[in-house]
């Protein structure tokens, strides 16, 4: 999020940092944060973990496939047996 203010219930004005230029200066003129939306950002962390439980998904059905093939081979393996 980009550095701003807020307003406590005292009316005083308090800054909220973003990035360190501004948390070592204590002024948001010298603000470096990218101008990034609310909704922009929740994108950006919604294509992440998306992205991140497709890999999730896919890992798990190369195991599912690995464990399939495991259980065929026991099966020929105990047919020849009987």
């Amino acid at each position: 999020m980009k550095c701003h203010y807020i307003y406590t219930e005292d009316g005083l004005k308090v800054l909220i940092p973003g990035c360190w230029s501004v948390v070592m200066s204590g002024d948001i003129r010298d603000c470096t944060c990218r101008d990034e939306t609310f909704a922009a950002f929740e994108s950006e962390r919604y294509n992440k973990t998306v992205k991140a439980l497709r890999k999730q998904v896919k890992d798990l059905e190369q195991e599912n496939i690995q464990q399939n093939r495991i259980i065929k081979n026991l099966l020929k393996k105990l047919r020849k047996k009987q």
